[in-house]
């Protein structure tokens, strides 16, 4: 059966069993009841303990699996009810709400199942496995009126509000390019997870992990337990890491799609056989909305690409804490837009402390240059039109000044050394990331309010896009476009091309 025929098809009698109860009015502080379905590292470590946290905002009310340990794991420390099946969590009418925290290649089948059994869904990154997935997530979310966020702590951080307002303010005038990244590096080689001897048949539903796969692969530990490092069960770094990190870049500059994307990368330390995905990766990403974008990393170097966003009238750069969640952001501008920046952020609202910095440096020596390298400075500077109409004022003072190549040296001197000392003491802005909710915070609230998550399918969808393009990139070694009119991977540049098989 196709991928795409198998979201669409329900094989339980009790999708819409949780619809009434989950759309009922609720009060803005009472606890959201919410179902986890995969309980591994991410499953357990990060959305079981993470409720357990907040108990006065959540409850877990019941929890899936089809590995029998990880579901006595979270047993022992919730009072929740177990499923083996999530068909019948979602047949549940006490769960309002449903994280999916499993291998990338059950997350839209599970998504959809569970907005038409009416619960919010958030979803963990990357949204689905692929596009085509992704956006029927999206369209049943719309269908059903039900929320779906998609896991990445990333976008739940305050740093992103300062940045998205400078680019949406026209703070850094022309968008140009912007960088991100993420790396790692360890003795073994990446996703290296333990692998549990107890492991079997006998408690652990391997047809079931397979699930809407159509590489029916003999039983396997290894791909059980260590699935990230499989073309088919995910996409590598591309999209367990760089899905966090284009998502608030993409979010910053504009939420377009990406239209073209090229690959750069391979296998330099580890080889193919001990993990199929690369484990060092370049992408570049050109947009709709005329920008573009590079991420890269490697799961064998730690050393990051620090965060920037680029305008040909100022500058973006994120310092502080880690790539996950930096401390704060520098709006800095380019020295020729210095004297406008202030008056500019001003305008756009953008709240932080100003700063002045010194620079060394001093203006060019006319005097000390040949003289028909004089000439030629000189007449570049009549092209400037502010030099040009004080030059054209001051001759008609003196119109001795246009003979006297030493009076004109003097003059455009006078005018180099003025620029340089602007350069020499700029303002910068300086905006530090604030204390605000977490990515659960920020999902249980919305299901209380109905308001948009910080990591909507919008949004999502156009990262899938970018993650998606980057592995057909590589993996088929080519250039891949995207045409975002009709949201598909076409052969070719948008307005020019078909379809891509």
């Amino acid at each position: 059966m196709q991928r795409r025929e198998f979201l669409r098809t329900t094989s339980f009698s009790a999708l819409t069993a949780g619809v009434a109860s989950a759309q009922q009015a609720r009060g803005a502080n009472d606890k959201v009841q919410v179902g986890i379905i995969g309980l591994g590292m991410n499953g357990f470590g990060q959305h079981v303990q993470g409720l357990l946290a907040i108990p006065n905002k959540a409850e877990i009310v019941a929890v899936s699996d089809i590995y029998a340990p990880r579901v006595d794991r979270a047993l022992s420390v919730t009072r929740a009810k177990s499923y083996h099946n999530y068909e019948d969590m979602l047949a549940d009418p006490n769960v309002e709400a449903v994280i999916i925290s499993t291998p990338d290649h059950w997350h839209a089948k599970m998504a959809i199942d569970a907005m038409r059994a009416g619960k919010d869904v958030d979803v963990e990154k990357p949204m689905s496995l692929t596009l085509d997935e992704a956006k029927e997530m999206v369209r049943v979310s719309k269908e059903t009126g039900r929320i779906l966020a998609v896991d990445s702590e990333h976008m739940a951080h305050t740093i992103w509000k300062p940045a998205k307002q400078a680019v949406e303010g026209g703070v850094l005038g022309k968008l140009l390019w912007s960088q991100t990244s993420r790396s790692r590096n360890s003795a073994e080689p990446a996703w290296e997870y333990a692998i549990d001897e107890g492991a079997g048949p006998d408690n652990l539903d391997w047809e079931r992990w397979l699930g809407p796969h159509k590489n029916r692969a003999p039983f396997s530990k290894e791909r059980y337990f260590r699935w990230r490092r499989f073309w088919d069960y995910g996409g590598g770094i591309m999209t367990d890491l760089y899905f966090h990190h284009l998502a608030p870049l993409i979010h910053v500059t504009g939420r377009g799609f990406p239209v073209k994307v090229t690959a750069a990368g391979g296998h330099y330390v580890h080889p193919t056989s001990t993990i199929e995905v690369p484990e060092t990766m370049l992408l570049t990403l050109d947009f709709e909305n005329r920008h573009s974008m590079l991420v890269g990393g490697s799961l064998a170097n730690s050393l990051e690409l620090p965060i920037v966003v680029r305008g040909n009238e100022a500058n973006i750069r994120f310092l502080g804490g880690s790539q996950v969640r930096p401390g704060y952001l520098l709006i800095e501008p380019e020295g020729l837009y210095a004297e406008s920046f202030r008056a500019k952020v001003e305008k756009a609202g953008i709240e932080g402390k100003w700063e002045t910095v010194q620079s060394g440096g001093s203006a060019p020596q006319l005097a000390r240059m040949p003289r028909a390298r004089q000439q030629e400075a000189m007449a570049a500077l009549l092209g400037e039109n502010d030099i040009k109409a004080a030059y054209d004022e001051q001759v008609g003072k003196k119109p001795a000044l246009k003979d006297d190549p030493d009076a004109r040296v003097a003059f455009f001197q006078d005018f180099l050394n003025a620029r340089q000392r602007r350069t020499n003491s700029r303002e910068i802005l300086r905006c530090d990331a604030v204390e605000g909710e977490s990515f659960h915070e920020n999902f249980l609230r919305c299901v209380r309010t109905r308001e948009t998550p910080a990591f909507d399918g919008e949004l999502g969808v156009r990262v899938q896009a970018a993650v998606v393009m980057g592995v057909k990139a590589f993996r088929e070694q080519k250039t891949v476009f995207f045409d975002p009119q009709r949201q598909e991977v076409v052969d070719g540049p948008p307005g020019t091309s078909h379809p891509a098989a």
